[in-house]
């Protein structure tokens, strides 16, 4: 099953490719390839740490008393504590900035939305970012492809870009999935 969620998460139903959660970002990042991997990491760590954290608080203290529709300010307000902090210790260590906000915290959204235990919230999540940065290649394949044909440079031309882009989601949508009910 662990494989199956692999797949399905990070390649076939991708929050870039479906749901269009940072294809903005992922276009600007794949033309800044410095820092990426910092940037990673620190999307990992307070991804990962405030889907767990606001998952035990919303199952622990939230349900019980019948407040579960404030889960997303409770994420909000963990998101924010976690990413400063982390934010702070990469530009004092490292001395480049690695924000990230609105992005990461969707996918601590569609984490905690599409899971049923604290297992599956963490691992969602988790996939959801390495989703996102496992479409990086294909749209700097995509820029590159672009400037070698003498299109204008930085995805100018935005509609020749989500016309490439909706080419890719729709070669992995066709594509047969029956062989992941197996794995």
């Amino acid at each position: 099953m662990t494989m199956m969620n692999i797949f399905y998460y990070v390649f076939f139903s991708s929050v870039v490719f479906i749901y269009g959660i940072g294809i903005e970002r992922t276009s600007i990042l794949c033309l800044k390839r410095r820092s990426i991997v910092l940037k990673m990491i620190k999307m990992l760590i307070c991804v990962t740490s405030t889907t767990s954290l606001t998952y035990l608080i919303s199952s622990k203290i939230l349900v019980p008393q019948e407040l579960g529709e404030l889960f997303p300010f409770i994420a909000i307000l963990i998101f924010l504590s976690i990413s400063v902090f982390v934010e702070s210790i990469v530009r004092i260590t490292f001395h480049v900035s690695a924000a990230e906000f609105a992005v990461a915290f969707l996918f601590v959204l569609v984490g905690l939305s599409e899971s049923t235990s604290l297992g599956e919230c963490v691992f969602i999540s988790l996939l959801c970012v390495l989703s996102f940065f496992a479409s990086i290649p294909f749209l700097y394949a995509i820029n590159k492809r672009i400037n070698y044909n003498e299109r204008k440079r930085h995805f100018e031309n935005f509609a020749f870009f989500l016309v490439s882009f909706a080419v890719i989601i729709i070669i992995l949508l066709s594509w047969n999935t029956s062989y992941l009910q197996t794995l």
